[in-house]
């Protein structure tokens, strides 16, 4: 198994430009959007082609559109950090998407139906520009937390309501009028209605605070799946605010809300959950335990349902050795020898039926099994084999060697599920010209390789995530 996955991940990066036209124009996360996928029912649209299931790391620019379905959620990443979320039913398209210079961007994003949350980081050029538009308006953005929500009538049209957590937008009505709407504030226009004289405040309702002390970095895993926290600046999930050291959202989903802690020194801080309605203070739950220095941590509280909600108590902590690690759902398969993880999650799912299951690699661990078992094939031997893993994929790079000629190659690979079943892909690629003869063998290797591990993987996939430094595969274990 181990020679399997680093054979799938590592020769990718020499068979990648088998399954592209060489000189073809690449999309890179560093102009353009990368999607993140919380679940399986996500579609993408290139350029006006058909919608296709989408993968984790995929990048999208202008012209492209992200479709969620009736379970779907996915989460767009921009270059400058800024964020969208959609929501089941939902759909948004990229009309505009550039850089500028002095790391400046300009978007325009539109949505037609369905729920958003953006978070839009402070534009850092007085040319850059952020706008969202729905059918009946345009909001324009200058560092802001909102809520977009675009709705059918009964009677025919639309009505979007903004709702605004943080910052300014600026909403015109394509009516007629324009509407300042401050945090803590809302608006709502309907297809052929001007923009009202000023918004209205938003109703009191529940919200949780989690707040950490002063060196511990921590990110909060809402139960859909979206993240927020000072860890990698994340601002997921709908109606979250962030600060330095702590997080505020607004009417949090009910169900376990995962934790990933950590912390560069060795230290015994505390973190503070706290539930509110309105000004007052529903109850709280504090986490604290000694760290050492660079130690990365599990746990969870659950949220009640209903009102007030309740928190738990704090899950047992646990040692992980990766943000996969502490986020992937359900019974995590996150140690031990590559060989014997799988193998470890099979015989999980034949004890264990319906059951959550994730399996997690790094990019460390997959770099330590190419160095010491390097991968080969038919009449080749690879060299130099690294990976690196982000939040775009994996980004691989080796050296192929045959007696007549010496290959540098490097490939960026996404992931996803396609038939239940988790498929590598390769997104962009970089190789100079190959005989046929090794051509056809690295093929057979890539495509042999990659069906056989999507084969072994013992569970139906729902998800595939990457991260920085590893990824996971999840799903439920058959029934």
């Amino acid at each position: 198994m181990k020679k399997l996955l680093v054979l799938v991940v590592v020769l990718g990066a020499i068979a990648a430009f088998l399954y592209y036209p060489r000189g073809g124009a690449t999309v890179s996360a560093a102009n353009a959007a990368t999607l993140a996928i919380l679940n399986t029912a996500i579609e993408g649209s290139r350029s006006g082609a058909s919608f296709a299931p989408a993968l984790d790391g995929e990048v999208y620019k202008t012209g492209d559109l992200v479709r969620a379905n009736i379970e779907g959620r996915a989460v767009l990443t921009f270059f400058d950090a800024s964020t969208v979320s959609v929501d089941p039913g939902s759909q948004v398209k990229v009309i505009a998407l550039n850089k500028v210079p002095g790391d400046g961007i300009q978007v325009t994003i539109q949505q037609d139906l369905g729920r958003s949350w953006s978070s839009v980081q402070k534009l850092k050029t007085p040319d850059s520009k952020w706008e969202m538009r729905t059918p009946s308006t345009t909001a324009v953005v200058r560092g802001t937390g909102f809520l977009t929500l675009v709705q059918a009538n009964p009677t025919g049209g639309t009505t979007t309501t903004y709702q605004v957590d943080e910052g300014t937008l600026l909403v015109t009505a394509t009516a007629g009028g324009t509407v300042s709407v401050p945090a803590g504030s809302q608006v709502s226009i309907a297809d052929g209605a001007t923009a009202p004289a000023a918004p209205t405040p938003i109703a009191p309702s529940p919200r949780i605070e989690i707040t950490s002390d002063a060196g511990l970095n921590f990110l909060a895993i809402s139960p859909s799946g979206a993240s927020c926290g000072p860890f990698g600046r994340k601002s997921e999930i709908f109606g979250c605010v962030l600060t330095a050291n702590k997080i505020t959202v607004r009417d949090p989903s009910p169900g376990r809300w995962g934790l990933f802690l950590t912390m560069g020194n060795a230290s015994t801080p505390t973190l503070t959950v706290e539930t509110f309605t309105g000004t007052t203070r529903i109850g709280g739950a504090a986490f604290s335990r000694r760290f050492n220095a660079n130690d990365e941590v599990r746990t969870g509280i659950t949220l009640s349902a209903g009102a007030p909600q309740v928190l738990s108590t704090f899950e047992d902590a646990v040692l992980v050795t990766s943000l996969c690690g502490a986020i992937a759902p359900g019974r995590s398969f996150a140690s031990g020898a590559l060989d014997a993880r799988i193998g470890a999650a099979r015989a999980f799912a034949v004890a264990n039926k319906a059951e959550a299951i994730s399996l997690v690699y790094t990019e460390a661990e997959i770099n330590q099994a190419a160095s010491a078992s390097p991968p080969t094939g038919q009449g080749f031997t690879v060299s130099e084999a690294r990976v690196t893993i982000d939040q775009a994929g994996i980004h691989a790079v080796a050296k192929a060697t045959t007696q007549i000629l010496t290959l540098n190659a490097n490939a960026d690979l996404i992931g996803g599920t396609v038939g239940d079943k988790f498929t590598l892909l390769f997104s962009r690629l970089s190789a100079d010209p190959l005989p046929p003869g090794l051509v056809d063998a690295l093929k057979a290797v890539a495509e042999g390789g990659s069906a056989t591990f999507a084969d072994q993987v013992p569970f139906l996939v729902r998800q595939v995530s990457f991260r920085s430094g590893c990824f996971f595969v999840a799903g439920v274990t058959p029934s």
